[in-house]
């Protein structure tokens, strides 16, 4: 694998991924200051690297309550019928 040095890298990737780590980290930012109270923590995070913190987000914080919500209506559901 050919080793590539900060000179080599063309200035429109490092303007594209830094746009792409600001808006990942100004989503999580806003998102998480409606549904938790470390919306900081999860701004900061969302600027070291991308989709990592996009998706840990979204098993902690949307995907697993949503789960969980869905196991407990359909045990009450059957736990209504028996």
């Amino acid at each position: 694998m050919p080793k590539t040095n900060p000179e080599s890298v063309p200035l429109w990737a490092v303007v594209l991924i830094a746009c792409i780590l600001l808006i990942q980290s100004l989503f999580l930012f806003i998102h998480s200051r409606r549904h938790t109270k470390y919306y900081w923590i999860w701004g900061i995070v969302g600027l070291i690297q991308f989709p990592g913190p996009l998706v840990a987000y979204w098993l902690v914080h949307i995907y697993w309550p949503l789960r969980k919500e869905r196991l407990k209506n359909r045990k009450h559901q059957y736990g209504s019928n028996e």
